[in-house]
């Protein structure tokens, strides 16, 4: 095969000014057939055959000769245009929620193609069939005549003779706000179109691609409106004043690149030589980007200590969209990518945000390591349309879930007992709204099946405790000295953005890192049917565990609070637990409080208003609560709920509690787990 250099090519910066703009194109460069990898970079043997010829030649001639020489040599050589998927779509030109986009193919020879959209993205472990969301798909000639096409499926376009293909347009209608509510798509994960405001290109829902030529450069040209900027982790942009050119090097980058549009409120953090971007929308600017960079820029720079010192980045962008309304899929949250994270939260006052934002954004970097630098095959060469899952979600979402709180506890971002609330919370979720004894690894490799995939949220539950477990057997059999902190580092120098683990061997490979106790574990809570052994496991780090204990408390009434989507109000959505001051309150299901304890309340207050009532009552002292109710009528009234308040005994589960009996062994344990020394 036969190529030429490319500006964008990844020679060293020194030769990267020795030609003139342009002319490094025309060099010829022979290499080996090749297959990237999944971050988007060509194998070593590759690298090595693509470059060999053009950097020995230019260290001879700037070693030797004059530039006049350079340009003779460029008047023998010959060059090709490389073939790419050439992108137009015009922000400007959004209407309804939807906009046009215009495709010239790279040249298709073969007897037919197939055009595609993705049915999943890495990250989303769920089926969402973009293909659902273009419409008006339609094939022009060079004879300017329309071609016909079959449609196999919702994602897929059949056509015959592509080579008489000019170009290609169809429309894309905004997941956001779609009619479609059946398999919606998660917010961080879809696209968003609001003319004039903001468009969040999550491009696999605005781009395809023709099957097995996803290897390809993908070139971009957007028209956006005035002072609108591209926020993004891609760095191959040339920006215009109206336009903007992104090339991108094949579809698995593009996927993994979310776009954010808007006017911009912007701010970057170095982290360890890192060029962090920060970029947030908030249509009511309650929180700007800065802010969101000052409470962030701790957990990050705690982050690239967790990690060693060093990002194995060199850009990163956090992309913030934040909502005044309730979601479409009712839930918000966050997409991790190798080099970005998209984030849709709730426009809340900035204080309120300032932890959630910590643990969410903790979280999404930290997938820097994994998938990025660590991840098996079935991620490395992830099908788009017919993907085979990973039995190691373990790893992917419950490590990194793991790492981002204890990360904060361990350098002293957060307090020991704030760092145990979360843990506890974690082993009460998995506990009460999962099957706590579902093998792990099979959940995962099933996560697409309707049936295990309900039990995909205890990834950021079980999965974080996994973390916790595997942590503590580690610091307790190295003296301290080695956790999960130390084996993701060292699984990342065995495998890297490069390099694949096959799924089957990865607990092997552990192990030979690690102790067979770790495999034993693994095997056994992982792999195997049994629930987490936090009683044995928390006394190696000299902790006592008891699950289930029953105090006498002041609460708020044993009920099960919730949103009115439509309203945004604060409701009564669960009394099944409800105590003996809740029942003497007379509280009822659907009722939509007003004010608490005389203080009004709403989706930015309730935390902080609740806290403070349980924490300042007193027994006796009388509580009123006024509620919007329904009646028999169907007539909504405000009712005004009176009681006094007192105590209920109430269950407290997964309880820990220190081990005065101690001894060395596990204190050490403990302490280098914590970050206790050498605070």
């Amino acid at each position: 095969m036969i190529s030429c250099l490319q500006e964008t090519d990844f020679l060293p910066d020194s030769y990267r000014g020795l030609l003139p703009k342009g002319l490094l194109s025309l060099i010829p460069v022979f290499y080996l057939p090749y297959k990237p990898n999944v971050s988007g970079t060509y194998p070593d043997y590759y690298a090595k055959t693509y470059y060999i010829f053009v950097y020995q030649f230019l260290t001879y001639m700037r070693s030797h000769f004059t530039f006049v020489f350079l340009l003779v040599f460029l008047g023998f050589s010959f060059s090709q245009v490389t073939p790419e998927y050439k992108y137009s779509l015009d922000l400007t030109a959004a209407k309804n929620d939807a906009i046009d986009v215009k495709l010239i193919p790279p040249s298709l020879s073969e007897p037919e193609a197939t055009f595609m959209f993705p049915a999943i993205i890495p990250g989303t472990y769920a089926v969402y069939d973009f293909g659902r969301f273009i419409k008006d798909f339609r094939i022009t000639g060079k004879d300017g005549k329309e071609i016909s096409f079959e449609q196999p499926d919702v994602n897929s376009y059949l056509i015959k003779n592509p080579a008489n293909i000019d170009y290609i347009t169809y429309t894309v209608e905004d997941t956001w706000d779609t009619k479609i509510k059946k398999d919606f798509v998660f917010e961080p994960g879809g696209t968003n179109i609001q003319a004039n405001k903001n468009f969040v290109l999550n491009n696999h829902g605005f781009f395809g691609y023709f099957k097995d030529k996803l290897n390809l450069n993908f070139r971009l040209e957007i028209t956006k409106p005035e002072g609108f900027y591209a926020s993004t982790g891609l760095t191959d942009i040339k920006s215009e004043k109206n336009k903007d050119i992104i090339n991108v090097f094949d579809y698995h980058d593009l996927v993994d690149s979310p776009i954010m549009y808007c006017k911009p409120d912007t701010t970057f953090i170095n982290v360890g030589g890192a060029k962090v971007l920060v970029s947030v929308y908030s249509p009511n600017k309650k929180v700007s980007a800065a802010f969101i960079a000052q409470n962030i820029d701790s957990v990050l720079n705690a982050q690239k200590e967790y990690l060693g010192g060093t990002l194995p980045v060199e850009k990163y962008a956090f992309l913030i969209y934040l909502t005044d309304s309730i979601t479409g899929s009712g839930a918000t949250g966050a997409l991790e990518h190798s080099y970005s994270s998209f984030y849709v939260l709730m426009e809340a006052d900035p204080q309120q945000m300032a932890q959630t934002m910590k643990d969410v954004a903790a979280h999404e970097f930290f997938h820097i390591v994994t998938p990025l630098n660590i991840h098996s095959e079935e991620i490395g060469f992830f099908d788009f349309n017919k993907p085979v899952m990973s039995e190691h979600l373990w790893l992917y979402e419950g490590l990194t879930e793991y790492a981002a709180h204890h990360v904060q506890v361990k350098y002293g971002l957060i307090d020991i007992d704030d760092f145990f609330v979360v843990m506890q919370g974690k082993m009460e979720e998995a506990q009460k709204y999962y099957n706590d004894t579902l093998p792990f690894t099979y959940m995962s490799k099933n996560v697409l099946d309707p049936i295990y995939h309900e039990q995909y949220q205890n990834v950021y539950a079980k999965g974080a405790l996994i973390g916790m477990c595997l942590d503590i057997i580690l610091r307790y059999n190295s003296n301290g000295k080695y956790g999960t902190q130390e084996m993701m580092r060292d699984l990342a120098k065995k495998y890297g953005k490069d390099k694949s683990f096959k799924d089957p061997d990865l607990f092997s490979e552990i192990e030979k890192l690690t102790y067979p106790e770790v495999r034993k574990f693994l095997d056994t809570y992982v792999a195997g049917d049994k629930k987490l052994p936090f009683e044995e496991v928390f006394d190696k780090v000299g902790l006592t565990y008891t699950y289930k204990e029953q105090r006498k408390v002041l609460n708020i009434g044993g009920i099960a609070l919730g949103i009115n989507p439509k309203t945004e109000a604060i409701v009564v959505a669960d009394i099944a637990d409800m105590d003996d001051f809740g029942k003497a309150l007379g509280y009822r299901e659907g009722d939509e409080i007003v004010t608490f304890a005389g203080k009004k309340l709403t989706l930015d207050n309730v935390q902080s208003v609740l806290q403070d009532f349980v924490t300042q009552v007193k027994e006796g002292e009388k509580v009123t609560v006024v509620v919007k109710r329904v009646n028999a009528k169907g007539k909504e009234k405000k009712v005004k709920l009176k009681a006094k308040q007192r105590y209920v005994m109430a269950n407290y589960y997964n309880n820990i509690t220190i081990n005065k009996s101690a001894g060395s062994k596990q204190i050490i344990a403990r302490n280098t787990w914590l970050g206790i020394t050498g605070r």
